[in-house]
């Protein structure tokens, strides 16, 4: 009697608060309607209007060319500034409904379906440990390299074999947390080292001669945001005070910290912090990386979207010539041809500078600090694609980017191998 009632009751009342619950998370989300992405040719005056105005640039490309994510308000500014511009995404919510249904339509995924989908970041994090435990004689799992400024961990996932000690590369990725092709990426290049190494000669070569240490998802609180709350949020999750959040992490690093292309106003999607490595993010992974050991990493690359590119230091300033520009522009066309021969897709090889100047960057922070004296190879790449689908990249490409990508990576092992 009294007990059946209190139970139903009860399920009534729990019932009840989980609907009002989920309805106020979904309310939560941040919604794009009536938003389209234009491409558009800026004046240096025009680019600080809009910029003022707080407008979400998606893309920089080459000759002052903007991708910008704007609304009905925004396109009256335009209209009046004169820009003439082309419209790329003209419905920037029917694309984020469309992977949410694609993301939701999944089952329970085999590990290799795994790649067929997106994962939050719960997921990714089960993946990596996945990894470690199926592959246990050839890896070493580091469960948090540093916590995030929510408390998340940054885990780590170290391929080596032997005893001695061994050249490093390093290679990390989601400082930008609505990059989801960033960490799938990173995820994947793992897996293909890893099942390479009792299948592949070359492949089991290059794990024999180097050490990889992958941090595949640098910004856990922002990736988990862009999953639960806004799926075009670029920082992690500081409070900056008065309803402000974030840091831009790929600008608090300590490499030319405060300059070019970085933004002192915390409201902004470059903002680049208080001081070099205010971020416990940046902060956790840099000291890991110097925790490797002085000089032991020969190469680092740093994986971001998207314009299709593999860039190279310098990223400050056109003056500046690196002592190996030519070896660092070798790499990084090899790189590139070595994606077009798996793909047919054309990346660009450059100069990080040639593209915008910025200063803070972990590439340059690569670079200029973090890398062998004697084996200064540093890039960022920007995966795909070139602004039809921008962030959102349908999850069929997953695949494919994870492909071509792994053959640049065997590119970049090979030649440092050479040339080190």
């Amino acid at each position: 009697g009294i007990n059946a009632e209190y139970g139903a009751e009860m399920w009534k009342s729990i019932t009840v608060f989980y609907l009002f619950f989920f309805l106020f998370v979904a309310a939560e989300r941040v919604r794009y309607d009536g938003h389209s992405v234009i491409r558009a040719t800026l004046t240096p005056e025009q680019f600080t209007k809009l910029e003022n105005a707080g407008l979400d640039f998606w893309a920089e490309l080459p000759n002052s060319v903007f991708d910008i994510r704007v609304n009905s308000e925004n396109l009256a500014l335009i209209d009046q500034l004169g820009i003439q511009y082309e419209v790329y995404i003209p419905d920037v919510q029917a694309l984020i409904d469309a992977e949410e249904a694609s993301l939701q339509s999944e089952t329970e995924l085999k590990a290799d379906e795994w790649f067929q989908s997106y994962h939050n970041l719960t997921g990714i994090h089960a993946y990596i440990r996945s990894l470690n435990t199926q592959y246990s004689s050839i890896t070493k799992y580091v469960a948090n390299i540093g916590s995030s400024i929510l408390g998340n961990p940054i885990p780590a996932l170290h391929i080596q074999t032997g005893t001695g000690t061994k050249k490093i590369l390093f290679i990390q990725s989601g400082q930008h947390a609505r990059e989801w092709i960033g960490p799938a990426t990173a995820c994947y290049l793992v897996t293909k080292l890893l099942e390479g190494y009792t299948s592949d000669t070359k492949i089991r070569e290059l794990i024999d001669t180097f050490n990889f240490v992958f941090v595949p998802l640098v910004n856990p609180d922002g990736y988990a945001y862009t999953w639960t709350n806004d799926r075009l949020w670029r920082k992690n999750r500081r409070n900056n005070g008065g309803g402000v959040y974030g840091v831009d992490l790929n600008r608090n690093w300590d490499a030319k910290w405060g300059g070019a292309g970085s933004s002192g106003t915390p409201s902004s999607d470059t903002y680049r912090g208080t001081k070099a490595f205010s971020e416990p993010e940046t902060t956790a992974v840099s000291n890991y990386f110097k925790s490797l050991g002085t000089g032991a990493v020969y190469g680092a690359l740093d994986i971001h979207s998207y314009s299709q590119l593999v860039l190279r230091p310098p990223s400050e300033s056109t003056t500046i010539v690196p002592p190996n520009a030519a070896a660092l522009k070798a790499l990084g066309d090899a790189m590139r041809d070595a994606i077009f021969a798996i793909s047919r897709v054309q990346y660009t090889s450059q100069r990080s500078v040639d593209l915008y100047p910025t200063t803070g960057s972990g590439e340059a922070w690569f670079y200029d600090k973090g890398v062998n004296s004697n084996s200064r190879y540093s890039y960022t790449f920007e995966l795909r694609d070139t602004g039809r689908y921008g962030f959102v990249l349908p999850k069929e490409q997953i695949l494919p980017t994870g492909a071509e990508i792994f053959n640049a990576l065997l590119t970049f092992a090979t030649y440092i191998k050479s040339n080190s």
